[in-house]
């Protein structure tokens, strides 16, 4: 039994919806000292405060900035959802499981310029890599990839055919093969997941992140920054840590 299976360096990150902005963690900010007239700045304009929301980043009083929320559908490979599981607090997570349904034969190549070879010093902690420069060496990686895709995934459909419990015959799949999950969270969560799991030199403690999940961490700042440029802004100016 032999499946085509297919390979792919994209890793999808759509908006399904959002609710509130900046204007949220003011009026959230405002119930402590205003009680019920701070409903009035649910519609009025978050610039007039944007001092305020500076001032709720700079001293990390993070609980404003939970009152809104961000739901994505991400289709990614399995190794990234290793990582991103691991953000609990102020996430949810919906997957798509290989107990119910047949995984699809979709597995990840890395694009050519992926930063893959150790450079010189490379401690685990602070892994840092450079772009192969080497023609062979990145074909021979895909080659090795993409053979090991093909066996694992033919071994999993003859297990299926066994009549294997689905949950089992999944084992031999690799890390390398696509799942789809929904991902909500809030702008607090969210500042959390992008602190770790992007790498900024200028930040007050740069992380550095497999290359795959920044990918997805990265297009998931840009909706972030459209939807909450004011809590953004603050975000970067006060060195990326989440409050």
């Amino acid at each position: 039994m032999t499946t085509a299976i297919r390979t792919t360096s994209d890793i999808a990150v759509k908006l399904v919806q959002s609710m509130g902005g900046d204007h949220m963690v003011v009026a959230a900010a405002k119930v402590s000292t205003s009680g019920e007239e701070a409903l009035q700045f649910v519609d009025a304009p978050a610039e007039d405060n944007a001092g305020l929301i500076r001032y709720l980043m700079k001293h990390r009083h993070g609980t404003p900035f939970e009152h809104s929320a961000l739901t994505f559908y991400v289709h990614a490979p399995i190794c990234v959802w290793r990582e991103w599981h691991r953000h609990r607090i102020g996430f949810g997570y919906n997957e798509e499981s290989g107990r119910y349904k047949i995984l699809e034969p979709l597995f990840y190549l890395p694009p050519r310029d992926r930063p893959m070879m150790k450079v010189d010093g490379w401690k685990p902690g602070r892994p840092k890599f450079l772009v192969c420069d080497n023609d062979d060496v990145y074909n021979e990686l895909c080659d090795n990839l993409t053979g090991v895709y093909k066996h694992s995934y033919d071994a999993y459909l003859r297990n299926l055919s066994l009549g294997i419990d689905p949950g089992l015959a999944r084992d031999c799949l690799p890390v390398g093969i696509y799942s789809g999950c929904w991902v909500t969270c809030n702008p607090r969560s969210m500042m959390a997941f992008l602190s770790l799991r992007t790498h900024e030199p200028t930040a007050t403690f740069p992380s550095y992140p497999l290359y795959e999940i920044e990918v997805a961490a990265r297009a998931c700042e840009e909706i972030f920054k459209q939807g909450w440029p004011l809590t953004y802004a603050a975000f970067n100016d006060h060195g990326r840590v989440g409050p």
